[in-house]
């Protein structure tokens, strides 16, 4: 669990951005950002509900300040609009907390033509990094937060065809390389980034109920028909799910690790049985392969025009 040290931390003087805001992880995240009187930007699709459940939020944290910017990242034009919108708002940035993601679709592709789950889970979140570091490298002392999964374990990166034009499509392949992609990011990041007080990690919160499995399992069995064998078998709630990504964010030992991959504690185990970390080595070696990083890395920079 985040501390409570850490949780107690007054941040009216910090500025987050958070992705995919209207449930699960993210909107926790937010809930406990605005308790601790931050100021939360939230880049979802669905701007109304999102500004719905800032208004119930800032009812209980008024010294918070909380607004929303729409953001789908299956659109590089609405990525580019989102950070326009906030460079406008906004001059400073202390965290960028990189939660949306889809999970096991049916194949599609983006309005930019990448497979849906890699343009979104990660180009979209890659495209709106690279366009805030300018700012990001002004903090202090920034954070980024690259909301993965233990799944990236089963991940393998095909630089040839990373958006499934040839070889035959799986959802799950498909989801794998794009949660493995943000962590070989976030460890090349690092090392880019080493001369500034930024941060960058990669997370696993854990098996949080949220409608993320929406696709796989319709959120009903999740939420009410399995829930007490599901909750046996190592899910946690939201509030439980978020920890990792607010110990990430706020405590001080972080400077220390960028690059590192994080996995809640307690709750995901590898195949060794052993319990995850705050950080731990992640089980698949191509997290570890230096030249598939950067190769990544300029492959997404042409990808969304950079």
């Amino acid at each position: 669990m985040c501390s409570e040290r850490n949780l107690n931390q007054n941040l009216s003087d910090k500025v987050y951005i958070i992705t995919g805001t209207t449930s699960g992880i993210g909107l926790e995240t937010v809930k406990q950002l605005a308790r601790q009187s931050a100021t939360i930007v939230c880049g979802c699709r669905n701007s109304k509900l999102s500004e719905k459940l800032n208004g119930s939020i800032l009812k209980d944290n008024p010294n918070s300040k909380i607004t929303t910017i729409p953001l789908n990242l299956a659109s590089l034009k609405s990525v580019k609009g989102f950070v326009n919108k906030f460079l406008n708002d906004f001059n400073r940035l202390d965290g960028l907390v990189n939660n949306a993601a889809v999970m096991n679709t049916s194949k599609n592709y983006t309005e930019d033509g990448f497979e849906l789950q890699f343009g979104t889970n990660f180009l979209g979140h890659f495209l709106l990094t690279e366009l805030l570091l300018p700012l990001l490298k002004k903090s202090k002392e920034a954070r980024i937060i690259h909301t993965s999964s233990v799944f990236h374990e089963k991940g393998l990166i095909n630089l040839d065809d990373l958006n499934f034009k040839t070889r035959k499509y799986s959802s799950w392949d498909a989801y794998y390389q794009s949660k493995l992609a943000q962590v070989l990011y976030s460890r090349y990041q690092a090392k880019l980034l080493k001369n500034y007080n930024i941060t960058s990690v990669s997370i696993h919160p854990g098996w949080v109920q949220t409608p993320l499995i929406k696709h796989t399992l319709p959120t009903f069995f999740q939420n009410y028909l399995f829930y007490p064998v599901l909750k046996i078998s190592g899910m946690v709630d939201t509030w439980h799910g978020c920890q990792t990504t607010m110990h990430c964010l706020l405590d001080k030992t972080i400077v220390k690790n960028s690059g590192q991959f994080y996995s809640q504690v307690g709750i995901y185990k590898n195949k060794e049985d052993k319990a995850g970390g705050w950080p731990m080595k992640s089980p698949n070696p191509q997290v570890y392969d230096d030249n598939l990083c950067k190769s990544l890395y300029d492959i997404s920079n042409n990808l969304v025009g950079l």
